[in-house]
């Protein structure tokens, strides 16, 4: 039976540490750790205080599974979606590797309790998957695919190591931030738009805003099981953010007190996207924004996340069936840019002026991860769940394959944990059509 500890969580960036409260001392339940985390609040805090002060780094306190019962097997699984290997079977531990999508893994082991499975890494090492990424193959299978997506069948050697992530940069002096000017496309790109869309700003540092129609359109795809079923979803006007939040913008909300989390290291860029943020952290944003306009910010649901990325159009990519070259931020998208450097609105807009709704960094959306659209809203309201332990995550990020960037590719994380590759962007309810 698993055991679970008191530990600090100490992070610049991506990199992260753990540091035992306890030493010695195990809980049988989370329930019980979680409950000694309470009535041990002052003590944790002046730890967790005084080791931000010696390392300069954010302090989270976490219960921490400590003990493993492994079932042993031996058996090949495919990624659904690309994944990160973790040390340990944990969302809070350090990556070893990345598995692309559709690369087959050798699972020697699960992890009993959880659905986190152990798997075989090149150099001989032990890294952890969670399972809701792979699907089995059966004895003698081979990956499901389809004419559009070849499959990369490389095995267990497909395991990329993860660099250590550079610290997230900290917040500069406020400043109003000016329209980040769009790369110049050729016509025949989603640059040109279809029909007159309007932009607005509720305040200087508030996010520039597009009012997008009432309408239709065929939500998933046939590619992969979970954007299936493909549905019919028709929503109502509403407007999204033409950009990703920016550093200005999400340091406007730091100083007012509202958001907590402040990114350590050096000056921030103003018109970068910000990163490295949890979906905890977007709600409290968009908390931020509706408290302080008194207009209805929240995040956008997945439904109306892909409606406004596809913007009228029904290809993988709002351009076409090819990711092209320098038209989105990604890994093996082209261009010469430094993935982790560009600032929002780099890369031509779709058809309703909207930057960067692919690539760049993936985006939070309001909506509890289901493994499949059966029965999935069809009104474009976000699709909770009780207890909901998992968030989506869509438009991939700088860190991604071309085939994770499609438009209707799905990905999820812990709600709770901050990933470098990780941002969002705001959507509003509107009364009527502006």
């Amino acid at each position: 039976m698993a055991g679970y500890v008191l530990a600090i969580l100490l992070c610049t960036g991506g990199n992260c540490d753990l540091v035992r409260v306890e030493p010695g001392v195990a809980y049988p339940t989370y329930d019980a750790c979680a409950a000694a985390m309470t009535a041990n609040a002052s003590r944790i805090d002046e730890v967790a205080g005084r080791i931000r002060t010696e390392e300069g780094r954010q302090g989270e306190t976490i219960c921490l599974r400590d003990r493993l019962t492994i079932v042993e097997v031996d058996e090949e699984y495919e990624a659904r979606i690309s994944t990160i290997v973790r040390g340990s079977p944990e969302a809070t531990a350090s990556p070893v590797g990345t598995l692309a999508r559709g690369r087959i893994a050798r699972v020697t082991g699960t992890v009993a309790g959880t659905l986190w499975l152990r798997i075989a890494l090149p150099d001989g090492r032990s890294g952890y998957v969670f399972g809701e990424h792979l699907r089995k193959l059966p004895v003698g299978g081979t990956p499901e695919t389809s004419a559009a997506e070849p499959a990369e069948t490389t095995r267990s050697a497909a395991v990329a190591p993860v660099p250590v992530p550079a610290p997230s940069p900290a917040p500069p002096p406020m400043a109003t931030p000016a329209a980040p000017a769009a790369r110049p496309g050729p016509s025949s790109t989603p640059g040109a738009a279809v029909r007159s869309i309007r932009e607005f700003r509720d305040c200087d540092l508030c996010p520039a805003m597009v009012a997008l129609p009432s309408g239709g359109f065929e939500m998933g795809s046939t590619t992969d099981p979970s954007e299936q079923p493909p549905h019919r979803v028709e929503l109502p006007a509403f407007a999204i953010g033409k950009f990703e939040v920016t550093q200005a913008e999400w340091n406007a909300c730091v100083a007012a007190d509202a958001c907590r989390y402040k990114p350590p290291g050096p000056a921030a860029r103003d018109q970068a996207p910000m990163t490295n943020v949890s979906w905890d952290d977007a709600t409290q944003y968009t908390g931020w924004l509706r408290q302080s306009t008194g207009k209805p910010y929240r995040l956008p649901s997945e439904a109306e996340w892909e409606y406004a990325a596809r913007a009228a159009t029904s290809t993988p990519y709002p351009w076409g069936r090819e990711i092209g070259a320098a038209m989105v931020n990604c890994n093996g998208c082209g261009g010469g840019f430094d993935p982790k450097q560009s600032n929002v609105g780099s890369f031509p807009p779709n058809r309703w002026g909207l930057h960067d709704m692919l690539g760049g960094v993936a985006e939070w959306v309001a909506d509890c991860w289901h493994k499949t659209y059966e029965h999935a809203p069809a009104n474009g309201a976000a699709w909770e769940a009780p207890r909901c332990v998992l968030r989506v995550l869509r438009g991939g990020s700088w860190k991604s394959s071309p085939t994770d960037l499609t438009a209707s590719a799905r990905n999820f994380y812990d709600p709770s944990v901050r990933y470098p590759a990780n941002g969002f962007r705001v959507a509003q309810d509107l009364a009527e059509e502006r």
